[in-house]
């Protein structure tokens, strides 16, 4: 599927058919039919062609590991220090350097294990970024919350641990998008109690009535995130009515944040959430 330029030339494909639209470069001096989207594994793969010996890792393997399709600006790999290897230097490509290389595999593709793609992106996260970087590969992989605290406590002159290790105590399982992650950290960092996740709602005669992202089950008051899949999906858009309404009938209080909120007036998210909690006498905010 990827060539090179220098296979290209062994097949009798010029730098000018190169250039037109038959073909598609994906990193440096390697192509793939112009008809084939350009993914994570893909470039991953690309990487990996100029750079034989190496691992993706850093955003690459996060991308991997938690099958996002999005391609990146700048791929990264691994590999183990060498003084006597010169390194490509491509553009879109980030070549890291390390004494010990972790290398794990996921469908045939070597990157950094889930505990090591955490900490490799420290660097270049903030506190928030980074716990979503940790809830999603909590998710998507065999990784438990547990298991980056002990990660990055074993880690030493790692740089970015002190606040891989910060991040490592927010992560926590069940969370189902990035902006969900944030929603909670909101909450937290507000000085609020921390919310459950995933708590399943029933009715008096036991029923399954829901499972909201984040809830106070104590106080019946549940709180989501409120994506764009209603602008798309009408159907899951009235079903949403219908839940929503069938909680309030067992006396939940339903708030529901969109990304404006969370992005541009976190405040008000904070503040709408404290008010609730104060209004309907959560325990730990009782006077």
């Amino acid at each position: 599927m990827l060539f090179t330029v220098a296979d290209a030339q062994t097949s009798g494909i010029s730098r000018g058919v190169l250039r037109g639209t038959q073909y598609r470069r994906v990193l440096g001096s390697v192509y793939v039919d112009g008809k084939i989207p350009v993914t994570p594994r893909l470039q991953a793969e690309a990487a990996l062609l100029l750079t034989p010996e190496a691992v993706a890792s850093h955003q690459t393997a996060l991308s991997l590991w938690t099958a996002n399709d999005h391609p990146d600006d700048v791929v990264h790999v691994t590999v183990q220090r060498d003084p006597h290897r010169s390194l490509p230097r491509v553009n879109g490509l980030r070549v890291h350097e390390v004494r010990r290389l972790d290398r794990a595999l996921r469908a045939g593709l070597p990157l950094t294990p889930p505990e090591r793609t955490f900490l490799d992106l420290a660097p270049y996260c903030d506190l928030t970024k980074l716990v979503a970087a940790g809830d999603s590969l909590v998710r998507r992989t065999d990784v438990r919350p547990h298991h980056l605290v002990d990660a990055v406590a074993a880690a030493i002159g790692v740089r970015g641990v002190r606040l891989a290790r910060e991040a490592a105590g927010f992560v926590r399982g069940g969370v189902d998008s990035p902006m969900e992650s944030l929603l909670r950290l909101l909450i937290v960092f507000g000085g609020l109690p921390e919310p459950e996740i995933g708590y399943v709602i029933t009715d008096t005669a036991g029923g399954w009535l829901a499972k909201p992202d984040l809830s106070y089950p104590q106080i019946k008051l549940a709180i989501e995130y409120d994506g764009r899949h209603h602008l798309v999906d009408a159907r899951q858009w009235r079903q949403d009515i219908r839940r929503r309404e069938n909680l309030e009938r067992e006396g939940w209080l339903v708030r529901v944040f969109t990304a404006y909120d969370l992005l541009n007036i976190p405040h008000t998210v904070v503040g709408r959430i404290a008010e609730d909690l104060h209004t309907r006498h959560h325990p730990r905010l009782a006077a």
